[in-house]
């Protein structure tokens, strides 16, 4: 087996493996189809309502920075169990949401992306832990073949650093939907917690050596930048 295909059945069964404890979310990117977002983001409000009835917490985050043309959103649904998770996939059809996309269908405020699956790799997340999220900024990396190991204990001294000079760190693993890239995501309380924490990476000799001793570990996908705009229990 070569190493890219081991990577790949890694990330396969974390899938599956993260499914039993961890926070796991669905991620939906939505872009409006005009300059006028209100409708796009009334739809997902009225779809969180929806969502949180049938076992869902549902996050709704408009993109500042790293998006292109109209308004961007992302519409996360997290869970803390694969029991919660099959209880909301099991309404997908039902009367209600059968409605909803009939709806939604006859006058079309957005058009859908993407979507994927996502893993935390903290095992002691829970969906209900990021409801006071503020700003965030989220990193994109395709981890490179048979870098696997060195890209687990980068990210996760990068974790402890970032974590230490004030950014909420969550990474995960994409899996259904994905294709095996890793996402580094960083929140903080306030606009700016979030440039106080960019003047110290900037400062940090450590975080330089360790970006060194890193280099050729992955390869930089992209990245946005971001506020939320709703979360369950908000």
């Amino acid at each position: 087996m070569s190493k890219a295909m081991r990577w790949i059945v890694v990330c396969c069964l974390a899938g599956f493996t993260g499914m039993v404890s961890a926070e796991r979310l669905e991620a939906f990117r939505w872009q409006a189809n005009s300059s006028s977002p209100a409708g796009l983001v009334q739809g997902m409000m009225t779809a969180a309502k929806m969502h949180e009835k049938y076992g869902a917490q549902v996050g709704i985050y408009r993109m500042d920075v790293g998006g292109s043309g109209y308004p961007t959103f992302d519409y996360i649904l997290r869970w803390d169990s694969a029991e919660a998770w099959a209880k909301t996939k099991e309404t997908n059809t039902n009367e209600e949401w059968q409605a909803f996309w009939e709806q939604a269908a006859a006058s079309p405020s957005g058009t859908l992306l993407y979507s994927l699956e996502g893993l935390n790799w903290d095992a002691s997340a829970k969906a209900a832990d990021f409801a006071q999220d503020g700003p965030y900024r989220a990193y994109v990396w395709q981890p490179n073949a048979g870098k696997a190991a060195a890209v687990y204990a980068a990210f996760s001294r990068a974790k402890e650093m970032h974590t230490a000079m004030g950014a909420k760190v969550s990474i995960y693993n994409e899996g259904v939907g994905g294709t095996g890239k890793v996402h580094y995501v960083m929140s903080f309380d306030d606009w700016a917690e979030m440039a106080a924490f960019g003047d110290k990476v900037a400062a940090s000799e450590e975080f330089r050596f360790l970006q060194a001793a890193a280099a050729g570990a992955a390869t930089p996908i992209g990245s946005i930048q971001g506020e939320p705009l709703y979360y369950t229990g908000q």
